[in-house]
């Protein structure tokens, strides 16, 4: 598999950089260029879970890991047409993180093709990169981060804009309970569709997300928020996710809210911040009535609030950001007959990059 990875990546290499070569020499206007990131992080993890069963005791971890490696190429054909291929070496779902081209019909129009990000979760999961320092948001998104797209922007100005994009829906597989699985879709009947509007009032950036699929009968929507106020910045998000599934009957809904809270203020050659996240999933509709208010045991997929402190450090050059965080999560759990609340933390240190 690391041999195949390898040889994609040469290939993919070898292939952009002579099709960068063949397009400087026939039109003037191309151009590309390489780019990449990766964090690497010391972890001292509580193992604070394990405590949750009875006579467990807690086997406190610390590890040295290569949390992201990404690298890529991004340019132009032309004046109309741009393009983005990145490849994430990190990722145990696809080597090909992004991959897609851009074509710019007019100053307000534009089509792009291809694996791309896809519209959910507002700012919270767009930032979700190798500079999510503050801790791994715990959500319920209806699709992976990145996906095989075709997207139509509208921006009538340079403010505002408006983003169609259609995904492959997903699918009801039998033999998996991913939270992904579909309910009502069994083929490829046709493409979920997204919703996306970001725009700018100031120092005030909103952005408003609507997606419906599996059929049209499961929905998400996320309004949210970033601003920056001298040395403050805020970003905030309220998502929430309506999984329909047949119950009798009827057609009912297990609804997934978060809503996602970050600060930072820069202080000289430090940037220090405080993150918080809520998730909570209200599903007694599917459950007859009862709702389930706890955590399977040993995972996040009911409720969890998280915390994060800490602060990057600026002045190591214009590529490289040492950090430090300590990160809390927090929910509950029925790990035999009686509800409790289980939390575990970690300390990370640790630096990003960026070329």
């Amino acid at each position: 598999m690391l041999n195949k990875n390898i040889r994609n990546i040469m290939v993919s290499v070898a292939g952009v950089a002579v099709a960068t070569s063949a397009m400087a020499e026939g039109n003037s206007s191309a151009k590309a260029e390489v780019y990449g990131e990766f964090r690497s992080e010391l972890t001292r993890n509580d193992d604070g879970l394990a405590t949750l069963n009875e006579g467990g005791k807690s086997s406190a971890m610390t590890v040295l890991g290569l949390s992201d490696v990404k690298f890529g190429f991004k340019g132009k054909f032309n004046e109309k047409t741009s393009f983005n291929l990145r490849f994430d070496t990190t990722s145990t779902d696809s080597l090909v993180d992004v991959a897609n081209a851009t074509w710019k019909a007019s100053e307000m129009v534009g089509v792009t093709i291809g694996r791309d990000y896809v519209r959910q979760g507002g700012y919270s999961n767009w930032d979700n990169s190798f500079t999510n320092i503050w801790g791994e948001r715990k959500q319920a998104l209806a699709f992976g981060r990145n996906e095989t797209s075709l997207s139509f922007h509208y921006s009538p100005n340079s403010t505002h804009n408006v983003t169609v994009q259609l995904v492959n829906d997903v699918m009801d597989d039998a033999a998996t309970t991913d939270v992904k699985e579909a309910q009502y879709n069994t083929s490829h009947k046709q493409p979920a569709a997204l919703l996306e509007y970001t725009g700018e009032f100031g120092s005030i950036k909103p952005m408003i997300q609507y997606g419906q699929y599996d059929s049209n009968h499961s929905s998400f929507f996320n309004v949210g928020a970033r601003a920056k106020f001298g040395a403050t910045a805020v970003t905030f998000d309220y998502g929430s996710h309506s999984a329909f599934q047949k119950v009798g009957t009827s057609d009912k809904a297990a609804v997934a809210n978060n809503m996602t809270l970050r600060a930072e203020h820069e202080v000289g050659s430090m940037v220090p911040f405080v993150w918080f996240n809520s998730f909570n999933v209200v599903d007694k509709d599917v459950n007859g009535g009862t709702e389930n208010k706890t955590n399977t045991t040993g995972d996040w997929d009911d409720n969890a609030t998280q915390i994060s402190v800490g602060s990057s450090f600026k002045n190591f050059g214009d590529n490289w950001t040492p950090y430090v965080a300590y990160r809390m999560t927090s929910g509950k759990f029925m790990p035999a007959t009686t509800e409790k609340t289980g939390s575990e933390g970690e300390l990370g240190l640790g630096v990003t990059g960026s070329f």
